[in-house]
């Protein structure tokens, strides 16, 4: 008896458990599709879109309430800045080296050539042939790009161009962090623009972390000057801190950065840069 309601027992079990493996097996067949598919729609963004610019197609690979770390949103912001790039680098070509996908996200390792033809940050045209490598994570939802970040080497791509000095190398130890700011000032505004660098300067050498700062100064195209501050950190959370204690100041003094550019006509390219980034 106690064999025959075992043996009752192991069918009935088994009977129920089937449709449940048939089900999972089904979900994990459909989530390998569906990662398929986002590798798919990536590979053909880089052929189709960015090599060949069948710019119509953004909107079959682009979420409409697409965001990104910029604060860009949307179809519309996302096509303003891929614009922006094709116009600065109109002959631009990448390459995908690999690709791999997990879940909701897709990672590129991608390379991109092209050629300076059009001023870039104050930088007048130097028909050099550039080259940038760097990392695009795809984020999707509901089979479009809901998100995206492209992680590269700014740093040398800058000085490829010339916009930074070569003799600016990744920091010496893995915490350290470069804090880059890249100005792009008309040249009745030098003067007063010197002297609020000054001021920040002076102000920052005071705080915990701080290591070393330099200003760069190169003429641009059409009377522009092109000034670069790199100022070096211990590690992120120094940067960090100082970032808070520099607007605290600002907001002391009554000093708004973004009205000061404005009014000056000046435009600003930031970036932060770690040693092996």
């Amino acid at each position: 008896m106690i064999t025959r309601l075992s043996l009752c027992a192991l069918l009935l079990t088994g009977t129920a458990a089937y449709p449940q493996i048939k089900n999972i097996h089904a979900t994990k067949k459909l989530t390998m599709d569906t990662v398929q598919q986002h590798k798919a729609a990536i590979i053909e963004f880089y052929e189709q879109t960015l090599n060949h610019r069948q710019l119509d197609k953004v909107g079959q690979l682009v979420s409409a309430d697409y965001t990104n770390n910029l604060g860009v949103s949307g179809i519309p912001g996302f096509m303003a800045q891929l614009n922006s790039l094709l116009q600065t680098f109109p002959d631009a070509q990448w390459t995908i080296v690999s690709i791999a996908a997990d879940g909701d996200k897709v990672f590129v390792k991608q390379q991109m050539t092209c050629t300076h033809q059009t001023p870039y940050l104050g930088m007048a045209p130097t028909h050099k042939a550039l080259t940038n490598e760097g990392t695009g994570i795809y984020t999707f939802k509901n089979g479009k790009v809901i998100s995206h970040e492209i992680l590269t080497d700014r740093l040398g791509f800058l000085q490829q161009i010339g916009i930074l000095p070569a003799n600016i190398t990744a920091p010496a130890k893995q915490e350290e962090v470069y804090f880059i700011d890249k100005f792009t000032v008309p040249a009745q505004a030098v003067a007063e623009f010197t002297e609020r660098v000054n001021y920040n300067r002076n102000f920052i050498r005071q705080l915990e972390g701080f290591i070393t700062d330099q200003v760069y100064q190169q003429q641009g195209e059409n009377g522009q000057v092109s000034i670069v501050t790199v100022a070096t950190w211990k590690n992120q959370g120094s940067l960090d801190n100082a970032k808070t204690r520099v607007l605290e100041e600002y907001n002391r003094i009554g000093f708004q950065p973004a009205a000061f550019y404005q009014r000056l006509g000046i435009t600003i390219d930031r970036g932060v840069y770690q040693a092996g980034n």
